[in-house]
């Protein structure tokens, strides 16, 4: 059985805009769309690698989104 951490690692390199976590160094190092980071903590690797994704989207694709949240 994967471990939780395993299957979250999975999960975010399957995404539309892959996320690449790996634990290196005593960091949890985190790769995607152009962009790359660093943290000790998971979660916090998690929100930095999110907030880049989200960053890096056009600006019509998050309009449409917020639009299909509102409906």
């Amino acid at each position: 059985m994967e471990s939780l951490e395993q299957e979250l690692m999975k999960m975010l390199r399957q995404l539309p805009i892959p996320v690449t976590i790996i634990w290196r160094s005593g960091l949890f190092h985190w790769q995607c769309a152009g962009g790359n980071g660093a943290s000790p903590h998971l979660v916090s690797a998690l929100e930095q690698a999110l907030r880049y994704v989200l960053k890096a989207l056009p600006v019509d694709t998050a309009t449409a989104i917020g639009k299909k949240s509102n409906d």
